[in-house]
């Protein structure tokens, strides 16, 4: 009971984020800069308590996985656009129907409550409480500079997800077995979960033996593709929905970490002021 009642306001807290997603978003990003910036005037020292890991990202992998799924997003916005208004279905469209129809065919009814329950792993207000979670998390660890990147990571890619929609406006499959509103392009879920998922790997893997990281990471990889896969099961997105959400959470993610990194290891002005003192995590 003391649990629930500990975890009541903050589900209070993210339905009221869920209805005002896109100020929460932004204000959310302003903050991020305002620590950037305080970070570089040396100023709020006592939040600055990074500890450095032995771990660290590939730069180079990270920027050619951000260029080839920035690629393979283009591609899907092209043909997306150039499809979605054809009659009768051509192209990505026609495409993605046949895949729908194939993949929702092959469900059976005695798994559609699993696969409802599975997908909520990408809902937003699950979504936002874990974020909510591991950000009070590392505020209370002083582990700024990761708070930083988890803060842009998630809210910059909710944002994505909203002005990619709006500019597309693509509508969502008929016969969808629940019910979900708005745009279907990018699949926010997808994108969420690469996103959240990504995040909480590379944090888990500073913190993690180096024998344990390829599991993280492989796991991490697991739940983002199950829970884009659940979304064309249920018949709300199209595969080529999921496939952007993956794509544009795997781009921002990765430009977010390398540009972390960045400043962790090589920033200049904007390492920490205590970053001749830090010592790795054990």
């Amino acid at each position: 009971m003391r649990v629930l009642s500990a975890v009541a306001p903050m589900v209070l807290l993210v339905q009221w984020m869920d209805g005002h997603a896109i100020w929460v978003l932004l204000v959310l990003l302003l903050a991020a800069a305002c620590m950037l910036h305080w970070r570089a005037q040396g100023r709020a020292a006592w939040l600055w308590q990074d500890r450095s890991a032995d771990f660290r990202p590939g730069g180079g992998r990270l920027l050619a996985a951000a260029g080839l799924a920035a690629a393979v997003l283009a591609m899907l916005v092209v043909g997306v656009q150039q499809s979605q208004s054809i009659q009768p279905p051509q192209g990505l469209m026609a495409l993605d129907l046949k895949l729908q129809r194939a993949v929702s065919a092959g469900l059976p009814p005695v798994l559609q409550p699993l696969v409802q329950c599975w997908t909520t792993l990408g809902d937003l207000r699950v979504m936002g409480l874990l974020s909510l979670a591991v950000g009070l998390w590392l505020l209370w660890r002083r582990q700024s500079l990761q708070l930083l990147g988890w803060v842009v990571a998630v809210a910059g890619t909710g944002l994505w997800v909203r002005c990619i929609k709006a500019a597309m406006q693509r509508a969502r499959p008929l016969g969808g077995l629940v019910h979900e509103a708005g745009f279907s392009f990018p699949s926010g879920h997808s994108a969420g979960a690469a996103a959240v998922f990504g995040m909480l790997a590379w944090l888990a893997a500073r913190r993690m033996p180096p024998r344990w990281r390829a599991w993280v990471f492989a796991t991490a990889v697991l739940l983002a593709l199950s829970t884009g896969l659940s979304r064309v099961l249920l018949s709300v997105h199209y595969a080529s929905d999921v496939l952007a959400g993956l794509c544009l959470g795997l781009v921002w993610t990765a430009l977010v970490l390398w540009v972390t990194d960045r400043v962790e290891h090589g920033g200049g002005a904007l390492r920490s002021p205590q970053a001749e003192a830090q010592l790795p995590l054990r």
